[in-house]
């Protein structure tokens, strides 16, 4: 059996939690203001996917 799950495990792609990845995005900001803009980027995300933080309506 652990063959198997070795197989299954080699086969799909590996790629980071997007927790991960956020904070990542997180800590490439500049300043302050960046930092509070990308953090509502995310949270707006997580409400709603259907991209209307960039109207300003999240």
């Amino acid at each position: 059996m652990s063959k198997l799950l070795e197989l299954i495990k080699a086969l799909k792609p590996s790629t980071e939690p997007q927790r991960v990845r956020d904070e990542a995005y997180l800590a490439e900001s500049v300043d302050i203001y960046d930092l509070e803009r990308r953090m509502r980027e995310i949270d707006c995300r997580g409400q709603n996917g259907s991209g209307s933080f960039w109207l300003g309506l999240c």
